[in-house]
């Protein structure tokens, strides 16, 4: 197996797995839960943490996508 189908393998399977835990931190993260950290509430906490897990996990999908096709 060429090095960078294995990498590429390694980033969509890491890509897939931050898309699921940005949806997750998005839409079910911090409901029900008191405080925060500082002038930020724990929801708010959730929202950032989703939004930037959604960035890495679609741009680990695309470059690991882009490394098993350029691999073919």
């Amino acid at each position: 197996m060429p090095p960078t189908l294995a990498f590429g393998l390694l980033l969509v399977l890491v890509g897939v797995a931050g898309l699921s835990f940005g949806l997750y931190a998005l839409l079910r993260g911090g409901r029900g839960q008191e405080g925060g950290i500082g002038p930020i509430s724990e929801r708010g906490v959730h929202v950032i943490a989703g939004i930037r897990m959604l960035v890495v996990g679609a741009l680990s999908l695309a470059a690991g996508t882009y490394l098993i096709w350029s691999s073919l």
